[in-house]
C-alpha cells in the first residue's frame, strides 16, 4: 500500500541504519620494518575512515578520494572506494546506485559484496522500482550482513514483495519481524494485517489491526481500514457508524475520498438515495474517477431522485468493458434517455445492452425497448425493428410482452423504409392474418414507387402488379398501385396499358385522394397520346372541373391539350377558345397557346386576325421558341392576303435571325417563291441557292433545286443551272435524278416494311450505285438503325456519322442522340460534349433539345469543367417543363460542381432540394453530403439535425444512411461526447448489412480496431 504511513516510518528508520564493518589491521613489511600509519597516503586514509564512522560523509568521499589519487595500496585502496561508495548512497546521491555497481565491477571478489548487494536493493527501493530491488535483494545473503542490516533486509524485502503482489512471501518475512524485531515489530503487524485485509480476510485482519489502535503512528490508517472491512463484509450499518466516525476525527485525512464513497454506496444500499448523492459528490470532488460500480450506483441516486442529466453522466462512466455492470447502466442510460425524452439516444443505450447476454433479464428488457423504439420513433435505419421483433420472438417466446410483440410488428411493416426486408419478414410468416396481408399489400406500392422513382420501369410495373393482385386488403395501396403503375406504363410509351390504369385509378379514387385530378390528366394525355382525341377531351375537362389549384402548371396544359384535340378534330372555335382560356391560366407558359390561337385563326381564313395574334405573341414573348414558327406562319398569312412584299420581309428576318432553326429551310423555298413571284429573279436564285447549301441532302433542297430550275428556265440559262447542279456535293445531279430517287424510294419501301435483312441489302446497293446520290444521308440512317439493332454499335456509330456531316435536317436530331450517348457510354466525353451541344442548338423539337441540355450538363460534370457545369445546369433548369427525375439529377450534379469550386451556399441550397426524397439515390446521397458539410464547417449540432432528419426520413439506399451515421459519430465525438459517438459505431457495425469495404474500414479505424 503505497498510501500506508508505516512505509514512511520504515523509510525514516532506514537513514538511521549505522553500518558497522571491520577493518583488518593492515601492515606491510618493509625493508626499514616502517609502520604503514607514519606515511603521508596512510594518514589520509584514517582520516577518511573516522570521518566515514562519524557520518562526515562528503568529508569522508573528499579526502578518501585524494587517498586513492596517491596510494599504491591495492587493499586498502578497495576499502576506499568501498567507504567511498557507501558515502554516495547515504547522503542520498541520485548516482549512488551506479557507483555502488561501478564498485562491485572494480572488486568483483570483494568481501562487502553482500553489503553492496543490499544497499543497490534499497536504493531501487527507495525509487519504487520493485523488480529491480527484489533481483538485487535476491542477490545479497543475509548471512553476511549484521543483525541491524538482516532486520532492513526482511523489513525491505517483505514490503518488496508485497507490493510485487507476492503477498506469501511478504507474510513469510513480516511474520519473523512481527515475533523477532523489536524494531520493526508494529510496522510488521500492520502489515501482516493488511495482508489478510487485501486476501478479504476482515476480521483475522482487524485482530492485528487492534493491537495498534493506540499506535499514533497507526491509528488513522487502522481506523481505516476497520470502516472499509466493515464495508467489505457486509456489515452496513457499522461501515456507515465506522465511516462518520473517521470523517469526523479526520477531516482532512486523503481517506476521506474513499470513505465518502462508502458512505455514498451504503446509503444507496439501505434504500437512501437522497442520503447517498451528497457522500456520492463529495467523492466525486476526490476521486479522479469514479469506480464503475460507485458511477452505476450514483446514477441510479440520481435517476431515482429525478436529476436525469447528474444521472446520464454517471451511467456512461459505469459504462466499460463487456460485462454485466456495463450491461445494466446501457438498459439505465435507456431508461434515463427516455425520460428526457431523447429516443434516438434511448435506442442507442438499449441496443447495446441487448448485445450482451450476462443478464438474461436484462436483454429482455432491452431488445424490447430497442424494438419498441425503433418502431416508434421510426429509428430503424436498417430494419433492424423488424429483424428485433422476429428476433425477440425466436429467444423469448414466452416473454411478458409477446403479445404487443405480435401486434407491433404488423405495423413495422409499413413504418419501415427497407420495404425489401419487410416484404422478405412477411414471406418467412406461415400464416399470416389479415392486419399481415394489409401490410404486404402496401409493402409490394412502396417497393414499385422505390424502383419507379429509381427509373427501373419494368421492375416496378411487376410490383405494382403484384399489388393490385393481392385484392382489397388495403384499397388505398391498390388504387396508388394502379395510379403508378399507370406512370410507369405511359414512361414507357405503353399509352394503352396507362389509360387503362388511370380509368381504374379514376374509378375507384375517392375524389378527396390526393392524385385523384392528376389521375384524370393522365389519362387525358394516354388518349392523346392515342390520336382518341374526343375521349382524351373529356378526361381533361374533368381533371380541369376537380383541380383546385388553378395556378398549378398542368391546369394550363390540361387548357391546350383541349384546344390541340379540338384543332386535331378540326372544331377550330372550340379550339381558339381553349388556347385563349390557357393564355389567361398560365402567362409564363403561354406563348404556346398563344401560338396555337393565331394558327387556328389561320384555318379559319381569319388571316388578319392570325397576323395581329402573331404580331402579339411576338411582342410579348420575345424569348419564346415558337418565335421562329411565329415568323414563318405570318409569312403564310401575308401571302394569302397578297402582300408578297410584307412576307418576303417577314420570311427574311427567319433566314437571317433563325439560320439553324428547322423552318427555315421551308422558309428559304418559300423565299425563293415570293421573288420569283414577283419577278425579282436573282434574290430567287439567291434564296433557293441558301436553301441548297445550308441543307444539304434534305427534302425542302431538293424542292430548292427543282424550283430553281424554273427560274433558270424563265431567264433563259439552263447550262448555269446544269452547271451549278452538277457542282454540288451530295449528288444531286439532274442527269440520273430519277433513277436515283427510284432505286432510294424501293429501298425505302422495303425497310418500312419491317423487313430489316432485305433492306439493309437494298440500301447498300443504292450507297454503291449512286455514291453521291440525293438520298445518300438517308440511306445511311437507316443502315445505322439497321447496325444498332444488331447491336453493332461502331457501325451504326459510322452511318450516323455520316447523317450529321451531310446536315440531313430530317433525320439530324436522331443522329446526333445516338452518337452523342454512344460516345458519352464510350469514355470520348469530348466528342459526346460536341455532338450534345449541336442537338441542344438544333433540335426541332423542346424533348430533342432537352436532351442536348441535359447530355451537356453530364459530359461538362464528367470532364471535370465544374464552372461550365454549373451553367449548363442553370440553363436547362430554366426550362418549365423538366420532369422531376431530370430536375433532381441535374441539381445533384449542379450541387456537385458547386462543391468543387468551393461555391459553398449554392450547393446547400441544391442539395437541400433534392434531399426531400430519399427514396432515390441522389436524396439519400444528398443527406449525406449536407451532414458532411456542415460537420466541416464546424457546425455540428446542424449536422447532428441533418443526419437526424436523414434517420427520420429512412432510405432503401443503406450505404449513404451508413456514411451519415459516421458523421454523426465524428459530430458527437468533435462536441466532446464519446460516449454517443462509440455507440453509434457500435451500432452501425451490429447493423450495417452491406459489404462495402470503406465503412468498416472508417468504423474500425475510429474504434481503434
Amino acid at each position: 500500500m503505497n498510501n500506508v504511513k508505516g512505509k514512511l516510518i520504515i523509510l525514516k528508520n532506514m537513514k538511521k541504519i549505522i553500518f558497522v564493518f571491520t577493518l583488518a589491521l593492515i601492515t606491510h613489511a618493509s625493508p626499514a620494518q616502517k609502520s604503514v600509519y607514519n606515511s603521508q597516503p596512510e594518514r589520509l586514509f584514517n582520516q577518511g575512515k573516522e570521518m566515514f564512522l562519524e557520518g562526515n560523509y562528503t568529508g569522508a568521499q573528499d579526502i578518501l578520494k585524494e587517498y586513492i589519487s596517491g596510494s599504491n595500496d591495492r587493499i586498502l585502496k578497495e576499502e576506499a572506494a568501498y567507504m567511498i561508495a557507501v558515502s554516495s548512497f547515504r547522503k542520498g546521491n541520485e548516482n549512488s546506485g551506479e557507483i555502488l555497481k561501478e564498485f562491485l565491477e572494480s572488486y568483483p571478489e570483494t568481501v562487502h559484496k553482500h553489503q553492496v548487494n543490499f544497499l543497490i536493493a534499497s536504493n531501487y527501493y527507495d525509487k519504487k522500482e520493485w523488480q529491480n530491488a527484489l533481483q538485487w535483494f535476491n542477490m545479497a545473503d543475509l548471512d553476511y550482513l549484521s543483525l541491524d542490516e538482516q532486520e532492513d533486509y526482511s523489513f525491505r524485502l517483505g514490503y518488496t514483495q508485497m507490493q510485487l503482489g507476492n503477498r506469501d512471501e511478504a507474510r513469510r518475512y513480516f511474520g519473523l519481524l512481527s515475533q523477532n524485531s523489536r524494531k520493526y515489530r508494529d510496522a510488521a503487524d500492520f502489515y501482516l494485517g493488511y495482508i489478510e485485509y487485501a486476501n478479504g480476510n476482515y476480521s483475522t485482519a482487524m485482530s492485528r489491526f487492534d493491537r495498534l489502535r493506540n499506535n499514533p503512528l497507526y491509528q488513522e490508517d487502522v481506523a481505516f481500514y476497520a470502516a472499509q472491512s466493515a464495508f467489505f463484509d457486509g456489515r452496513i450499518e457499522d461501515a456507515i457508524r465506522l465511516s462518520d466516525a473517521f470523517i469526523t476525527r479526520y477531516p482532512v485525512s486523503e481517506h476521506n475520498t474513499e470513505l465518502s464513497r462508502i458512505l455514498g454506496n451504503s446509503y444507496y444500499r439501505l434504500g437512501q438515495p437522497t442520503r447517498a448523492i451528497p457522500y456520492y459528490e463529495r467523492y466525486l470532488l476526490g476521486a479522479e474517477k469514479p469506480l464503475r460500480g460507485d458511477a452505476y450506483f450514483m446514477g441510479l441516486s440520481y435517476f431515482e431522485t429525478g436529476k436525469y442529466n447528474e444521472a446520464l453522466r454517471m451511467f456512461q462512466q459505469a459504462v466499460g468493458e463487456p460485462d454485466e455492470l456495463s450491461q445494466n447502466a446501457q438498459l439505465q442510460l435507456g431508461q434515463t434517455y427516455l425520460r428526457l425524452n431523447q429516443k434516438q439516444q434511448a435506442q442507442m443505450a438499449f441496443e447495446a445492452a441487448s448485445r450482451h447476454n450476462f443478464s438474461p433479464q436484462v436483454r429482455e428488457t432491452a431488445m424490447f425497448n430497442y424494438a419498441l423504439l425503433a418502431h416508434e420513433t421510426n429509428f430503424s435505419v436498417f430494419s433492424e425493428s423488424i429483424s428485433l421483433f422476429e428476433n425477440f420472438l425466436q429467444q423469448f417466446p414466452n416473454s411478458q410482452y409477446t403479445d404487443q410483440v405480435n401486434d407491433i410488428l404488423a405495423e413495422t411493416f409499413l413504418t419501415t423504409k427497407d420495404y425489401q426486408a419487410a416484404l422478405n419478414a412477411i414471406n418467412r410468416i406461415s400464416n399470416p392474418g389479415r392486419r399481415i396481408q394489409e401490410a404486404k399489400q402496401m409493402v409490394l406500392f412502396q417497393l414499385g414507387a422505390q424502383e419507379f422513382i429509381n427509373g427501373n420501369m419494368n421492375q416496378a410495373v411487376q410490383y405494382f402488379n403484384n399489388s393490385v393482385g393481392m385484392g382489397n386488403y388495403d384499397t388505398k395501396a391498390r388504387n396508388n398501385a394502379y395510379f403508378w403503375r399507370g406512370e410507369a406504363y405511359y414512361r414507357m410509351g405503353n399509352y394503352t396499358s396507362a389509360a387503362s390504369d388511370f380509368r381504374q385509378f379514376t374509378q375507384n379514387a375517392s375524389p378527396s385522394d390526393e392524385n385523384y385530378s392528376i389521375g384524370w390528366y393522365n389519362l387525358g394525355y394516354s388518349q392523346f397520346k392515342q390520336q382518341q382525341y374526343s375521349q382524351a377531351v373529356g378526361s381533361f375537362q374533368k381533371y380541369i372541373s376537380t383541380e383546385t389549384n388553378r395556378s398549378k402548371s398542368e391546369y394550363a396544359d390540361a387548357l391546350n391539350r383541349i384546344g390541340d384535340s379540338y384543332y386535331f378534330n378540326r372544331n377550330f372555335s372550340d379550339a381558339e377558345r381553349y388556347y385563349a382560356q390557357a393564355a389567361d391560366a398560365n402567362p409564363s407558359a403561354a406563348d404556346y397557346a398563344a401560338y396555337q390561337r393565331a394558327f387556328v385563326l389561320g384555318l379559319q381564313r381569319n388571316y388578319q386576325g392570325k397576323i395581329t395574334a402573331l404580331d402579339n405573341l411576338m411582342n410579348r414573348y420575345p424569348n419564346s421558341q415558337y418565335f421562329d414558327d411565329a415568323l414563318y406562319e405570318k409569312s403564310r398569312a401575308l401571302t394569302m392576303l397578297n402582300r408578297e412584299n410584307e412576307a418576303i420581309s417577314v420570311l427574311q428576318r427567319l433566314v437571317n435571325d433563325f439560320p439553324r432553326s428547322p423552318l427555315t429551310s421551308q422558309g428559304g423555298v418559300q423565299l425563293g417563291q415570293l421573288y420569283y413571284n414577283i419577278g425579282n429573279y436573282q434574290q430567287s436564285i439567291q434564296a433557293y441557292k441558301n436553301v441548297i447549301t445550308n441543307f444539304p441532302g434534305s427534302d425542302d433542297a431538293r424542292n430548292a433545286l427543282i424550283s430553281l430550275e424554273t427560274v433558270y428556265r424563265d431567264i433563259n440559262d439552263i447550262q448555269s443551272y446544269v452547271d451549278y447542279a452538277n457542282s454540288l456535293p451530295g449528288g444531286l445531279r439532274i442527269s440520273t435524278s430519277k433513277q436515283d430517287s427510284l432505286t432510294y424510294l424501293a429501298a425505302e419501301s422495303v425497310y418500312m416494311r419491317g423487313n430489316r435483312s432485305e433492306a439493309e441489302t437494298a440500301m447498300n446497293r443504292y450507297l454503291q450505285s449512286y455514291p453521291n446520290g440525293a438520298y445518300n444521308s438517308d440511306a445511311h440512317y437507316y443502315l445505322g438503325t439497321i447496325a444498332d439493332e444488331k447491336n453493332n454499335k461502331q457501325e451504326a456509330l459510322s452511318h450516323f456519322r455520316r447523317v450529321i456531316d451531310a446536315g440531313n435536317i430530317k433525320f439530324l436530331d436522331n443522329a446526333l442522340i445516338y452518337t452523342a450517348q454512344t460516345e458519352y457510354q464510350n469514355g470520348n466525353l469530348q466528342q459526346a460534349l460536341s455532338d450534345y451541344a449541336r442537338l441542344s442548338n438544333s433540335a426541332r423539337n423542346a424533348t430533342n433539345k432537352q436532351i442536348g441540355q441535359l447530355g451537356i450538363v453530364r459530359t461538362q460534370s464528367q470532364l471535370g469543367n465544374h464552372h461550365d457545369a454549373v451553367r449548363a445546369a442553370t440553363e436547362l433548369l430554366a426550362s418549365n417543363t423538366l420532369s422531376a427525375e431530370i430536375i433532381t439529377e441535374v441539381r445533384y450534379i449542379r450541387g456537385k460542381a458547386y462543391l468543387q469550386v468551393n461555391e459553398i451556399n449554392s450547393a446547400i441550397a441544391d442539395f437541400q432540394f433534392i434531399a426531400n426524397d430519399t427514396r432515390s439515390a441522389y436524396g439519400a446521397e444528398a443527406q449525406f453530403i449536407l451532414a458532411d458539410i456542415y460537420y466541416k464547417q464546424s457546425s455540428y449540432d446542424r449536422a447532428e439535425a441533418q443526419v437526424k432528419e436523414f434517420m427520420q426520413k429512412g432510405t432503401p439506399h443503406q450505404y449513404w444512411m451508413a456514411r451519415a451515421l459516421i458523421v454523426l459519430s465524428d459530430t458527437y465525438l468533435a462536441k466532446g461526447d464519446e460516449f454517443q459517438a462509440k455507440q453509434y459505431l457500435e451500432s452501425l457495425r451490429n447493423n450495417y448489412k452491406g459489404t462495402e469495404a470503406d465503412i468498416q474500414q472508417m468504423i474500425n479505424a475510429r474504434l481503434g480496431n
